[in-house]
């Protein structure tokens, strides 16, 4: 076949297609009928039929079986009707309808069956997409990092307790807010050909990594954006670099002490040894216990501990506190009620501070502890500020092993900032010069700051 004889059928076809179904059916049915009653008034004319017969042929011929091509017409259309709702539906997700199956053979019954199974396959498999859907949702709620869905409205739509965390008050409060009042704004990113979402506050960036993502539910677009603290993750980075360190030189440290301790402890018991030769043993076996308890207390900094929060009244925790330090001079500020935090650890982390700070200070000099609620970050800070020379080397308080003190280990400040970071909260140690308050009133001394968040929930 000639592509010009191809052009003509192709032509042809699409000529016919712009008649509908019904229009076509309305022809043919028009056609045959005008046919019929052409022959039957011809077979009248020929026969020289009287008037009355040939009423009596158009009342009872030529009218019934005009109302019979209708019918029949009707009869051949509306099952497609059904079908045509029926397929809407289906679109529109909605598969409790089913089509009426008229015939029990043929084409018509093939097609409304095969439409029936299609239904009750796009039905169940909606139903398993719901599934997971449902559970990627459970899944979000469970993880730590803050996540957020936002509608092709660029909306919140859902997200979890850790970006409740984040914007400092429980999500639902600002659902259907949109991104950028919450600090979110979609880009195109032109070099990749795709969006991308950023910080509208760019110092975010120091603290924070966005991954994103797209998924489509009910035919609608939404954004999936994944907040990575990168602080925690290059201290956790860090941590696991020390805990391993840790762990070869306590496995050495010890294999090393115990045979030199048993030796020891076994020529001290040996007759007829020297005095001074016992007193050379003893220190060798006082030291080797010494050594053997500070790498047990060491492995408490990298441990995961197991907090237990509750409420803690803050007059009886202060109260605690003086008593503890009786000869210590106090200047005390609370601004706020409770405290959400494990009483035991939260008080041994204060009590470290507060030794610290007394260390660092002058004789009798004040140390002043405050204690408040921010609205704004939803968190309960507690200061402890002296008056002493200040921190030399801050970027090294927190390096396991480092220390100012000259009988120090450089574990004590660690281990807190582990206990307080697993309250999810933040421990920082500032040189009161780096304040501007106390720049311009030229105090100094150095302040300790723990910032412990309340519950999502709480109005206290």
């Amino acid at each position: 076949m000639t592509l010009k004889a191809k052009a003509m059928i192709n032509k042809n076809i699409g000529g016919h297609h712009n008649h509908s179904l019904e229009q076509q059916l309305k022809i043919v049915a028009l056609a045959v009928f005008c046919v019929f009653s052409s022959l039957v008034f011809w077979i009248m004319t020929l026969l020289a039929l009287s008037s009355l017969m040939k009423f009596t042929i158009l009342a009872f011929v030529i009218i019934p079986t005009g109302i019979l091509f209708a019918y029949f017409y009707h009869k051949m259309i509306t099952p497609f009707y059904s079908l045509t709702n029926l397929v809407e539906a289906i679109r529109l997700e909605d598969y409790s309808l089913r089509a009426r199956d008229q015939y029990q053979t043929g084409v018509m019954h093939s097609l409304s069956h095969e439409i029936a199974q299609l239904s009750n396959d796009l039905q169940q498999r909606k139903q398993i997409y719901d599934q997971h859907t449902l559970l990627i949702y459970h899944l979000i709620e469970q993880l730590d990092a803050p996540i957020a869905i936002f509608n092709h409205k660029l909306q919140l739509s859902h997200a979890n307790a850790s970006f409740s965390d984040y914007i400092k008050q429980p999500w639902q409060t600002k659902r259907l807010s949109s991104s950028q009042s919450l600090g979110f704004v979609l880009n195109d990113d032109v070099e990749r050909s795709k969006q991308r979402w950023s910080f509208i506050d760019e110092s975010q960036t120091n603290k924070w990594q966005i991954k994103q993502s797209q998924f489509t539910q009910n035919e609608q677009q939404f954004y999936l954006v994944i907040l990575t603290n990168v602080e925690l993750l290059l201290r956790k980075n860090q941590q696991d670099s020390w805990q391993q360190i840790i762990r070869v030189m306590s496995h050495e440290i010890r294999n090393s002490l115990t045979p030199i301790k048993s030796l020891a402890q076994t020529l001290v018991e040996l007759p007829n040894q020297e005095e001074r030769a016992k007193q050379a043993l003893n220190v060798i076996v006082e030291r080797s216990l010494a050594l053997q308890e500070f790498v047990n207390r060491y492995g408490d900094i990298t441990q995961k501990i197991n907090i237990q929060q509750s409420w803690i009244e803050t007059g009886p925790f202060i109260n605690d506190l003086l008593v503890i330090f009786h000869d210590q001079r106090f200047e005390s500020k609370t601004e706020c009620q409770k405290i959400w935090a494990d009483p035991t650890l939260l008080k041994q982390v204060v009590i470290n501070l507060i030794k610290n700070a007394i260390e660092a200070s002058p004789s009798n000099e004040v140390i002043k502890l405050n204690i408040y609620s921010s609205k704004k970050e939803n968190e309960i800070t507690i200061e402890i500020i002296d008056r002493g020379q200040g921190i030399a080397n801050i970027e090294n308080l927190f390096v396991p092993f480092y220390t100012t003190k000259k009988q120090g280990h450089g574990i004590g400040l660690g281990l807190c900032k582990n206990i307080i970071e697993q309250h999810q909260g933040r421990l920082s140690l500032t040189n009161n010069a780096d304040e501007l308050h106390y720049a311009k009133n030229k105090m100094p001394g150095a302040t300790a700051k723990i910032s412990i968040p309340k519950p999502a929930s709480s109005l206290v």
